[in-house]
């Protein structure tokens, strides 16, 4: 698989939630930056990474009750 670039949607409302982000996709080697919008209303996270889905993504967030949906 080729590098993607992943858009979410996400449920952030605080910056310790960013906090709580980042040591969660620490633990995917697959991906190689990211970032969140927190000025933007919709607390866009924007992830570069090869070699995993949105799925994977979204649900790890989802078991640490962040809630991130995929843009297309």
């Amino acid at each position: 698989m080729e590098n993607q670039i992943l858009i979410f949607r996400t449920s952030v409302t605080k910056r310790r939630d960013i906090k709580l982000i980042g040591s969660l996709l620490a633990r995917f080697p697959q991906i190689s930056k990211w970032n969140v919008d927190f000025e933007d209303w919709e607390k866009i996270l924007r992830i570069e990474c090869s070699n995993i889905t949105a799925l994977e993504i979204s649900e790890t967030l989802r078991n640490n009750h962040i809630f991130a949906s995929e843009l297309e």
